[in-house]
């Protein structure tokens, strides 16, 4: 049994775990990069996930009295997404079954590859909340760029539906793609399930969320909650999540998700883009300050992508007046995100819309130039009215909202629509 405890925003919040040290089954004939997964499933520790010696349990023939797969999701746990994917999925705690059975789309499943994964238990830290019980499943490369699979997981006698997914091509490999963003549902499941509906009318490749899925990040109920009011969107389309404060770095957290390195900060190379998901709701300011502006640094400087986005939860630019400019993220990070040319910075925290005018060098840049920081926390948490004049300012809407963002060879059109599907901004940001 393992414990972690940790002190947020003046909140003691304590998980338990429960795992053994039975390794799990690599994917075979494969040599990777360091681009792509490890195979092995940790059991997370909310302490900077990935102490080598927590491996999860390993795949066994064992059902128990609800093993039928629930919440399934394809995850990204690596920087390279044509070749990697994660498949995560809930049962009751008893059952043992961790298998992936998955195919190109033709002739599924006779030509279908069986892979065994990690399981692990969590939660039970609070009296009458769980312990609760995920599998995971990863394909380190594994797959084929360009690619449909079709794919189920589970086990003989308690298989979940069939879904497909498609591989992007290799990075630098396409050069168009577009991707919804949202923020802070926060409790108002309802509104994130129409949200998530509305998004996906405009048929994003991937979507992105910028913190505060939840009230309260050590109650399974609620994750619960929010991915059953996306229904099945995100067993077909990954989520690149990034840690608001409201997640806690709780062990219920990192046990949703398969992400990249330390699964607290990480990059995706997408297409024609680099993609950084950072933390700043840390336990100790030296991630923030040495250690992610590190990362940054070095990430962006080894990047031939000409596209280059952060997302992050508490916005280094922002007029509303509840939360206003977070000083850590400017101060360690801003300056790093204008001299390597990232575009645009997507964060939430202050539930409202915003938008900055391009800055550079912490000034105002001229139209096309600059970084254009995003406040995007409309997804259902209580709506924050008041702003400050500040000179960064371009565009606060306290409403709710979602963003679709195309990048092509003509540029980043964004578009910011309201949840009848007005459109409430836009704006273009020349190709690099």
């Amino acid at each position: 049994m393992r414990c972690s405890m940790m002190v947020v925003g003046g909140l003691v919040v304590t998980g338990w775990l429960v795992g053994c040290n039975t390794p799990t089954k690599a994917a075979p004939d494969v040599t990777p990069t360091p681009d792509d997964c490890d195979s092995s499933v940790r059991v997370p520790t909310g302490l900077l996930s990935g102490d080598p010696e927590a491996l999860a349990d390993g795949h066994a023939d064992v059902l128990g009295a609800a093993p039928t797969p629930l919440r399934v999701r394809y995850q990204w746990p690596a920087a390279n997404p044509a070749r990697n994917a994660a498949f995560l999925w809930h049962t009751d705690v008893d059952t043992m079954a961790t298998l992936l059975q998955f195919g190109p789309a033709d002739g599924f499943p006779d030509n279908a590859t069986t892979q065994e994964g990690g399981t692990f238990r969590y939660g039970g830290d609070v009296a009458g909340e769980g312990p609760y019980r995920i599998h995971e499943v990863k394909v380190c490369a594994g797959l084929e760029p360009n690619t449909t699979y079709r794919y189920r997981v589970g086990g003989e006698g308690a298989w979940s539906d069939v879904y497909s997914f498609t591989t992007p091509g290799d990075p630098g490999t396409f050069d168009t793609f577009r991707v919804a963003v949202a923020g802070d549902s926060r409790g108002a499941y309802t509104t994130w399930g129409t949200v998530v509906s509305h998004m996906e009318t405009h048929e994003p490749d991937f979507y992105m969320f910028s913190g505060d899925m939840v009230e309260l990040g050590v109650f399974q109920n609620e994750w619960d909650d929010w991915f059953d009011a996306a229904g099945d969107v995100f067993a077909s389309k990954a989520l690149v999540p990034t840690h608001g404060n409201h997640e806690f770095l709780s062990v219920h957290y990192f046990a949703q998700f398969s992400l990249p390195g330390n699964e607290e900060w990480f990059s995706i190379d997408y297409g024609p883009s680099t993609l950084l998901s950072l933390n700043d709701t840390v336990r100790d300011l030296a991630h923030i300050e040495t250690e992610q502006r590190a990362f940054i640094d070095e990430t962006l400087s080894a990047s031939v992508a000409p596209w280059r986005f952060a997302l992050h939860h508490q916005s280094a630019y922002a007029t509303c007046s509840t939360h206003g400019s977070d000083s850590n993220a400017r101060n360690a990070w801003s300056d790093l995100f204008e001299s390597h040319g990232v575009q645009v910075v997507f964060a939430g925290h202050n539930h409202i819309y915003e938008r900055s005018v391009p800055i550079s060098g912490g000034v105002e840049a001229a139209e096309g130039e600059g970084t254009v920081y995003l406040v995007t926390g409309g997804a259902g948490a209580p709506l924050y009215s008041g702003t400050d004049p500040e000179w960064f300012g371009a565009v606060a809407n306290p409403i709710e909202h979602y963003v679709i963002a195309d990048v092509s060879p003509a540029g980043m059109d964004v578009v910011v629509y309201d949840l009848s599907d007005n459109v409430i901004d836009e704006f273009h940001v020349p190709a690099p």
